[in-house]
């Protein structure tokens, strides 16, 4: 999917909305976010209640990154965030750190740093998302990106591998 026109950016972002709600309806463990630069953008356009009859307790609003990261920690998933040691990104990894200890989750969160991360992927138990695209603002609603859902399972074996090499194995598999 390429992002050129104002149509595609939100196609780009309904796919993303689908792909977080089918995330916090079968968490997984972890759901890998490796991406330089991140925020607490908004997610999920939920104001019409649209997703209500598949998660009924969701707040009838947009939720944001860091909103939809705590529901799926709550729900039993883990996460690992991979992105640039910037105060932009430090900032999102610190609301999100509160947030996993607030609710007893922060075993289920791993952050890992790396100042020369270029790599951008979402990766859940069968699916990897990957291109050019940030999880911010700019990212998601106006920069032209190319972003590839991939399905294929040795495709997704392959990058769970290199991601658990490159970033550890997180604790709690």
């Amino acid at each position: 999917m390429r992002t050129a026109a104002f149509a595609s950016r939100e196609e780009l972002a309904d796919a993303l909305a689908s792909f977080f709600v089918a995330e916090l309806l079968l968490p997984s463990r972890p759901l890998w976010i490796v991406t330089p630069w991140i925020s607490d953008v908004q997610l999920i356009d939920n104001r019409s209640g649209r997703f209500r009859g598949l998660l009924p307790t969701m707040a009838k609003r947009w939720l944001r990154l860091g909103e939809v990261l705590e529901l799926h920690l709550v729900r039993g998933g883990g996460v690992v965030v991979a992105c640039r040691p910037d105060a932009h990104n430090l900032a999102f990894v610190d609301q999100i750190r509160g947030k996993a200890q607030s609710i007893g989750a922060e075993r289920q969160l791993r952050v890992c740093e790396s100042a020369e991360l270029h790599e951008k992927g979402i990766l859940a138990d069968e699916v990897l998302l990957s291109g050019s695209m940030n999880l911010t603002y700019n990212g998601l609603r106006r920069l032209e990106e190319s972003v590839h859902l991939n399905r294929d399972p040795d495709t997704v074996a392959r990058t769970r591998a290199a991601y658990k090499q490159r970033w550890g194995e997180p604790q709690w598999t």
